[in-house]
């Protein structure tokens, strides 16, 4: 199984951008439409790369950093070490620990104090290769008083073997702050006895500071295997969380899945 795979047929603008904009039209969004082009700010993540991420330089102008991990820790490194690890420790359990330490690819994205970002900021990751795991990061900070929401879509095409997606997602909602975090996962779910279904194994956990609020909705409808247990730690005095979920099974697809809250 290769850990790292940078889509071969990736290599032009042209066939980037007619690639994300077949990916586009495939969610419901017509790129052609300019109040879905002014309203969406979208990272695609095929296998371990991210091939496009758009109104980049737009945001950061507005106090909204949104771009690919790696490149976050390339301009904004002083950042990224600040946070990173400190929601979801190296320790904290076998996936997370597989994560840490070869991660690849995913989305960093601050919210600078005061900002109410009323762009819908989203990432796609997508597995394009055979025998290849998935090991994405994502890292998100809402600073005091500053909201947003995030939107994740995950999909994999049909192979004969199974895939493996190991991914790892912390988040800071700081003073006030608000998140609305959103996530659809359509992994390959197998044949009907589970054969070559995605094996998806994802640690997502959320600190809230004083009077914050982080409200979860997720929706699974793929993957042979399922293990996911979004978490909010209230930490601060007054804060909150909402958590919605759907898991839609069939045949020998295994969910493990669910929500949990702790009071600090």
């Amino acid at each position: 199984i290769s850990y790292y795979s940078i889509p071969s047929k990736f290599n032009s603008k042209e066939i980037i951008a007619t690639t994300f904009n077949s990916i586009l039209e495939k969610i419901g969004l017509n790129t052609q439409e300019s109040n879905v082009i002014s309203t969406l700010s979208i990272d695609v993540v095929l296998d371990s790369v991210s091939i496009v991420d758009t109104i980049t330089s737009f945001l950061l102008k507005a106090g909204i950093i949104f771009i690919p991990f790696f490149d976050g820790i390339n301009y904004f490194p002083y950042l990224i070490f600040s946070y990173v690890g400190t929601i979801v420790s190296i320790e904290d359990n076998f996936f997370a620990t597989l994560n840490s330490i070869i991660f690849s690819g995913g989305s960093f994205c601050y919210i600078a104090k005061n900002i109410k970002c009323n762009i819908n900021l989203s990432t796609y990751f997508r597995t394009q290769s055979e025998d290849f795991a998935q090991f994405e990061r994502t890292l998100l900070i809402v600073n005091n008083f500053a909201s947003v929401v995030y939107t994740e879509g995950c999909s994999a095409p049909i192979f004969l073997e199974s895939q493996l997606h190991v991914a790892l997602v912390e988040i800071l909602v700081k003073n006030k702050g608000t998140l609305n975090y959103s996530t659809v996962q359509n992994w390959y779910r197998g044949d009907q006895s589970g054969e070559g279904g995605l094996y998806n194994f994802t640690t997502k956990r959320g600190w809230c500071l004083k009077n914050a609020f982080l409200n979860w909705v997720q929706i699974e409808m793929g993957s042979a295997i399922t293990w996911k247990y979004p978490s909010t730690y209230l930490i601060g005095k007054y804060s909150s969380s909402d958590f919605f979920s759907l898991s839609l099974v069939s045949d020998m697809q295994i969910a493990d899945t669910g929500n949990k809250m702790l009071h600090i």
